[in-house]
């Protein structure tokens, strides 16, 4: 287990957590049941940041510090993913070429209006919410749990990382991203967990986009369920 946490910890954040011998995708795959934990303690830092800064900045400033944060702590990996899919299926052109385009690990247009939509509702989201720090602990737990859950039985390519990745994927660890999930959720009541089923049913909706755009669940698309189902979840939170 603590070879497990010390993976994903290393796999999702930018927190080095060296593992001898080194994992490959399948190990990471087995190790996902931990993927809500890192979660949780991205949120955690994330929460306390926020209510640290709230002493000295507005709410606007403090939503802006906050989602950059949340960008350095992940380094990125999942944006990266947002913006190479919308690049890919944005294009009018066939199947074949939309995968060629989600290889490039260039930014095109439809890439980067996709990177400021999602920074924008994130930031906005942080802002109208009645418990913002209640907010930035789930998001980072559901959308992580939401990638693993979400995906099974999908249709991946025969290489690379997310195929490595999903045949490593195993029962337990969805039973507990589920249970996990639900009661984080259930710190916010009734609303949490609409935000809970909410987010599947974007992340469930994204990965039969993809198989109809791409033929496939790759990491991008991954990575793309993550960002989707945070943002899914703030707004949720922010029901009147």
């Amino acid at each position: 287990m603590i070879r497990a946490f010390r993976i994903t910890v290393g796999f999702l954040t930018v927190f080095r957590t060296p593992v001898t011998p080194a994992p490959d995708m399948v190990e990471i795959g087995r190790s996902s049941w931990a993927f809500p934990v890192v979660g949780t303690m991205i949120g955690l830092i994330l929460g306390l940041s926020y209510w640290i800064c709230s002493i000295l900045f507005p709410p606007a400033i403090l939503a802006l510090l906050v989602v950059i944060l949340w960008v350095v702590l992940t380094g990125g990996l999942h944006l990266d993913g947002w913006t190479d899919c919308w690049d890919a299926f944005g294009a009018s052109v066939p199947m074949e070429r939309r995968r060629e385009i989600l290889k490039d690990s260039r930014l095109g247009a439809f890439g980067a209006i996709a990177l400021m939509l999602l920074i924008l509702a994130k930031i906005l989201t942080i802002m109208s919410m009645k418990s913002p720090v209640l907010g930035i602990f789930i998001a980072p737990v559901v959308g992580r749990s939401m990638m693993i859950l979400a995906s099974q039985g999908a249709k991946t390519p025969d290489i690379g990382i997310g195929s490595g990745f999903l045949q490593g994927v195993d029962r337990r660890a969805c039973i507990f991203c589920w249970i996990f999930s639900i009661i984080v959720g259930l710190f916010a009541g009734l609303t949490g967990l609409l935000a809970v089923a909410a987010a599947y049913g974007a992340a469930t909706w994204f990965r039969g986009f993809s198989e109809s755009k791409v033929g496939f669940v790759n990491g991008d698309v991954l990575g793309s369920m993550c960002e989707l189902t945070e943002v899914t979840v703030l707004l949720a939170l922010c029901l009147k």
